[in-house]
């Protein structure tokens, strides 16, 4: 279950998520170290669709994020450890390029994989999604060889809607059609 917060930072509002065991928080400027890590990473990276990306790229991710929050008033969040405050990866919704559809995006370090963390913050994020941003759909783009990712979103009641093999690794794209989404969690409300 997440519990969406508004909280003051920086003299800016942002809308904090909670779960169980996890803290989102949008995207900040001061993030530029976390994801030039996070983003040349390796083994993160290696079931992600784009790769290791060099700290230029990453930071170009970053500037990328914080635009689309400031166009559409929602996108990326960080994901942190609620117990310890470390930096976990990364969650949200975005539009895709060609603006047909919302996106959900999400990957974790694998020491945070694997005990269903990604589950839980990828159903925070539809959450908010569908009862704040009230989306009527949202797709998943995943690498075609990333089972793990794929059973995440058919765990979140995703269905495939096409599966395109190319060099090297594929690609698949999965849909939820929001009127179709029962949360096995109840959104409790917005502290002010």
């Amino acid at each position: 279950m997440f519990v969406p917060s508004t909280a003051r930072d920086a003299n800016r509002n942002v809308t904090i998520l909670r779960t169980k065991r996890l803290t989102l928080r949008p995207v900040q400027p001061e993030d530029a170290p976390a994801f030039e890590a996070f983003y040349g990473d390796a083994d993160v990276m290696s079931i992600r669709k784009y790769g290791v990306l060099d700290p230029a790229v990453a930071r170009t991710q970053l500037r990328e994020m914080l635009r689309h929050w400031r166009t559409h008033g929602f996108g990326m969040w960080v994901v942190t450890d609620a117990a310890t405050g470390a930096f976990a990866g990364e969650c949200g919704l975005r539009w895709l390029e060609d603006r047909t559809d919302v996106e959900l995006s999400y990957g974790l370090y694998p020491r945070f994989r694997g005990r269903g963390l990604a589950t839980e913050a990828a159903r925070a994020i539809v959450d908010y999604g569908i009862h704040v941003l009230e989306l009527g759909r949202i797709v998943a783009l995943s690498r075609d060889d990333n089972t793990g990712s794929h059973r995440i979103l058919e765990n979140l009641g995703m269905n495939l809607e096409w599966r395109r093999p190319s060099e090297p690794h594929g690609l698949v794209k999965y849909v939820l059609l929001t009127r179709m989404y029962t949360s096995p969690d109840k959104v409790v409300g917005t502290d002010p």
